[in-house]
């Protein structure tokens, strides 16, 4: 009977590119489907979630089908890790595409899925790695509200890796009726995007490295202003819920692809300063409940905008600016920062990819949650590493739930620094788009003029190679070690790029 599943698991494979595809019915005690993370040249972290806690085997094999098997080992699934089985496959070979399974004694076998472990530092390797952030997988009737065929488009590139960027559940979603406080309120929130078929697609078809944002807990959250034992609990459901290394300690990490490549993943929230929109410094009118849109844009750009935000025709409030540029605030904290410097000078990697939750480059609009928000770190991080002369660091991040690529600035207006450094931005995945904020908050017309903005050059705009505000998007990522090229091309859901050119960079020696 086994041999009768394994090879329907494999035919299935081979109809649709993606391991374990169209067997559902055998994945009965796994509802959650199967991930895997915290890839190693020799070794990979293993994840599921059993619909009861059992006894449980994960096997690894070089095929498909399961014929040649490498490893095999038991997992536990514990009750107080709410039914999830973990397992690290190790003795593997670098550089090499693996297939995984679990199966419990009676009851059935998982979809199956795919990784590959990491080159080691000294190889030769290209890598394809795909990444976006925000994906609300709140259902309402039974369905959920947001389409998510961005993960499904995303696991037909069939990347090396994905790296889900923040927001990977929305415990606060407006379309629900309750905000998760609890720890039973955060699991089901990731039980209930687990069972969206796109999503347990994309984590069958790649490894995965994943890093939360605010939706985790609360919208906007610092360790300061969240009740402990919310903040407890929803960290504790995220790392439950995904194959990370981050769970031997801290969330911020790095990771060798070969020789071309550092991947960097940073946590924007765990040692954060609470952000100055939660204080009446910046609120305008001064009295008033809300945050002013946009404090840190020049005068004449704020009187020029006035017309569709009235509120920008008001002068800024008085010591707003001055609380966004304070330096004893901190969007890193002291540890991650002093080793996110050291990490970037010590790298031999050609290039150095900076994951960052929150986008880095100045967008003006909203800036309070965003490293504009914490300004003068921002200016420090800057100018470490542009002074520092370490090259070839490229922003990959999320949370604006559009697609911005620009230059990162240590200023746009006035005297503006270039730094050399290039920052893509993409997403949502599932949620509210940028662009549609916009149109609520000032009227459909705002939508294409802000867009003209962004784009034109400086000083009438920011410059931006690429602005899209209304789709759901992600972006694939190709480094090629014989060209020492990075190209970054930004894709809607059905796949389609939708900038006139990717972002194409060479690298500086």
């Amino acid at each position: 009977m086994r041999r009768v599943a394994i090879m329907a698991c494999a035919l299935a494979a081979a109809i649709t590119g993606v391991p374990g595809a169209g067997v559902s019915q055998m994945a009965a005690p796994f509802p959650s489907g199967v991930a895997a993370g915290d890839i190693a040249p020799t070794s990979a972290l293993l994840w599921t979630r059993l619909d009861r806690v059992q006894p449980v085997v994960v096997d690894v094999a070089r095929d498909p089908g399961f014929a040649a098997m490498v490893y095999s080992a038991r997992a536990a699934a514990r009750t107080e890790r709410g039914g999830v089985a973990t397992a690290r496959a190790e003795g593997l070979a670098p550089h090499t595409r693996y297939y995984y399974r679990f199966r419990v004694e009676r009851g059935g076998v998982s979809e199956s899925g795919t990784f590959v472990t990491a080159p080691p530092a000294e190889a030769a390797a290209d890598l394809r790695l795909a990444f976006s952030g925000d994906a609300d997988g709140t259902h309402v009737g039974g369905a959920p509200v947001y389409p998510h065929e961005v993960f499904r488009a995303a696991a037909g590139e069939r990347p090396d890796l994905f790296v889900f960027l923040g927001d990977t559940i929305y415990s606060d979603s407006s379309h629900s009726p309750h905000r998760a406080s609890t720890l039973d309120e955060y699991r089901a929130k990731y039980r209930e995007s687990r069972s969206i078929p796109s999503v347990r697609a994309a984590l069958r078809a790649a490894a995965v490295e994943v890093m939360w944002d605010d939706h985790e807990v609360a919208n906007d959250f610092d360790p300061q202003s969240v009740a402990p034992a919310k903040y407890a609990a929803g960290r504790r459901a995220f790392l439950e819920a995904w194959p990370t290394g981050a769970a031997r300690g801290r969330l911020y990490r790095s990771m060798r692809w070969g020789r071309e490549v550092e991947i960097f993943i940073l946590d924007l929230r765990s040692y954060r300063s609470p952000q100055i929109d939660k204080t009446s410094l910046c609120h305008n009118p001064p009295g008033g409940q809300t945050a002013d849109m946009a404090p840190t844009l020049p005068s004449s750009v704020r009187a020029a905008f006035a017309p569709l935000a009235r509120s920008l025709a008001l002068p800024i409030p008085p010591g707003c600016l001055e609380g966004l540029r304070d330096p004893a605030r901190t969007l890193l904290g002291s540890d991650q920062k002093a080793w996110l410097k050291q990490q970037l000078r010590r790298s031999r990697a050609t290039w150095k990819l900076v994951f960052t939750p929150d986008p880095i480059q100045e967008i003006f609009g909203f800036p309070y949650d965003r490293w504009e928000g914490y300004a003068a770190e921002r200016v420090e991080m800057l100018n470490f590493i542009r002074l520092g002369n370490i090259k070839n660091v490229i922003w990959l991040s999320a949370d604006a739930h559009a697609v911005l690529a620009n230059d990162v600035r240590v200023a746009t207006f006035g005297a503006p620094a270039a730094t050399g450094m290039r920052e893509v931005v993409v997403g949502p995945i599932a949620a509210r788009t940028f662009g549609d904020r916009i149109a609520r908050q000032l009227g459909a017309p705002a939508v294409p003029v802000f867009g003209a903005f962004l784009q034109a050059p400086p000083p009438q705009g920011l410059g931006m190679a690429c602005a899209v505000l209304d789709q759901l998007t992600y972006a694939m990522v190709e480094v090629r070690g014989a060209s020492r090229t990075v190209t970054i091309t930004p894709k809607d859901a059905a796949g389609r790029p939708v900038c006139r050119a990717p972002v194409v960079l060479s690298s500086t020696p």
